[in-house]
């Protein structure tokens, strides 16, 4: 019998159907490589702020990946239009630990917005990938396989129109009409905006905060609350780059949540030049303190911070850039943990190359630890190679196998071993000599699993920078984990 993906539990005996709402324009070419530059020739840029240049036309990609060991997948892809019609499907063979990364047609239209759903007979995955013609904005975020009628976005801005704005798209996961009640909620937990809107079956709804806030600034989070099933996601725009979250489940909030990677690095003028954004929406009926603590990758202990009474709807915004961070130092690369009473929802944003660079994901809340997780957008290249964060959770030590698959085949090209300390974060580079095997022209999933009899549960986390600063653009993501 075919087989559903969850976010959680074993897969019960329906079949697999991912579903993403995303942009799509015309497709372009790749970006050509482009020879390396260092941090310190960035820093030797003026100090002066940069000015915000919007992205413009983006371009989206599906990447499909078979992490289940029981054979090939046969996987259809749906697109919808703005009227939940479809518009275009195609059928894709996938081997085992496997992936395909399919490109739209420009039968789309140079101006199409709409949704993906991806059906299967294995227990697939996906990421959708999006990026404009020259390559210096791009985001990704991962698939949702079990949509639901509540939802919560932890992160949302408006800053400037058009240039540092965000953009969020609904997909009605249904064959009913449904009522979608959009909420716009204040640090403070006041509401800033409401709507509803009436959605088609199988239709997406994209709003622009330019038409929300043309002439205020905002920084806060959006309920979403529907009469039917729906899943989510959010693009947000900086200076250069933009960033992509997928909207929250009630069931992936929690009163302890990790985040596998956060720096806080200056010049030597104390100009910031990577640092990170932490949002933590309070999503539960009471006020609560929120504290963030930081370590070391090592796993020692650096000090804390509390934003106290936080609103129920309300948000904690941990901006490592501040001077109220300076404990962390100029140099800081380390994880954090969030912990309250109520139960949160947190999305980060990491900036660098003095906020030209810009990528999204979601902190990972402690009752979805797990022991082995797909990393499905993997890359070894002349341009790009991936930089995979894993970080131990647990007082004891974690031995770690990271595998690395042919897209086309399924075979092992490479494998490496990675011991963690207590508590402690590495990062594993693909253009380590340790991946020779791949060779330069590599793009496909990665598989990291935990040995032993109760396997500790780590956190895993990709990002794909260009090697390039002139190539802005850069994509960051969860890796999923594999029940």
């Amino acid at each position: 019998m075919p087989a559903k993906l969850l976010a959680q539990g074993a897969p019960t005996a329906r079949a697999t159907r991912v579903r993403q709402p995303k942009s799509t324009v015309t497709p372009e070419p790749a970006a050509t490589s482009q020879p390396q530059e260092s941090d310190d020739a960035a820093d030797a840029e003026a100090d002066a702020e940069l000015a915000p240049v919007a992205p413009g036309a983006m371009t989206s990609q599906i990447l499909i990946f078979n992490p289940d060991p029981s054979g090939s997948a046969t996987a259809q892809l749906d697109i919808y239009d703005s009227a939940g019609v479809v518009a275009y499907t195609t059928t894709e063979f996938i081997s085992s630990n496997g992936a395909k990364l399919i490109t739209l047609p420009n039968t789309l239209g140079s101006n199409f917005q709409g949704s993906a759903v991806i059906s299967s007979d294995k227990n697939i995955q996906a990421i959708a990938l999006a990026a404009n013609k020259n390559k210096n904005s791009r985001d990704a975020y991962e698939s949702a396989s079990a949509p639901a009628p509540k939802l919560v976005i932890p992160f949302a801005r408006h800053l400037m129109d058009n240039t540092q704005n965000s953009i969020l798209a609904i997909y009605n996961a249904t064959g009913a009409n449904a009522d979608v009640t959009i909420t716009f909620y204040n640090a403070d937990g006041s509401q800033a905006h409401q709507q509803t809107t009436s959605l088609a079956a199988h239709q997406p709804f994209y709003l622009n905060t330019n038409a929300i806030f043309p002439s205020a600034t905002f920084t806060g989070s959006v309920t979403l609350d529907a009469t039917q099933n729906i899943v989510a996601a959010l693009q947000t725009r900086y200076v250069r780059d933009t960033a992509a979250v997928r909207a929250l489940a009630m069931d992936e909030l929690d009163t302890l949540v990790y985040l596998n990677q956060v720096e806080r690095k200056s010049n030597a003028k104390g100009v910031a030049q990577n640092w990170s954004e932490i949002f933590a929406r309070n999503n539960g009926a009471n006020a609560a303190d929120i504290t963030i603590e930081f370590f070391s990758t090592a796993g020692a202990s650096l000090g804390i911070h509390t934003a106290s009474g936080v609103p129920a709807n309300g948000s904690a915004q941990f901006l490592l850039n501040d001077a109220a961070f300076n404990f962390l130092g100029a140099g800081f690369i380390g994880w954090a943990k969030i912990t309250a009473s109520e139960p949160l929802g947190v999305s980060a944003l990491s900036v660098s190359a003095k906020a030209k660079r810009l990528t999204g994901a979601d902190g990972l809340p402690n009752a979805q630890l797990n022991s082995r997780y797909v990393c499905g957008d993997t890359a070894r290249s002349a341009t790009e190679n991936s930089q995979l964060t894993l970080l131990n959770t647990e007082a004891r030590n974690a031995k770690v196998i990271v595998r690395l698959f042919d897209p086309n085949t399924g075979a092992k090209l490479a494998q490496t071993r990675v011991k963690l300390a207590p508590h402690a974060t590495t990062t594993v580079k693909f253009s380590d000599s340790l991946f020779a095997a791949v060779g330069t022209n590599f793009h496909g999933i990665a598989i990291v699993q935990t040995r032993g009899a109760t396997p500790p549960k780590i956190s895993a986390s990709v990002s794909n920078p260009y090697g390039s600063n002139k190539l802005t653009g850069t994509t960051g993501y969860l890796c999923a984990p594999i029940p």
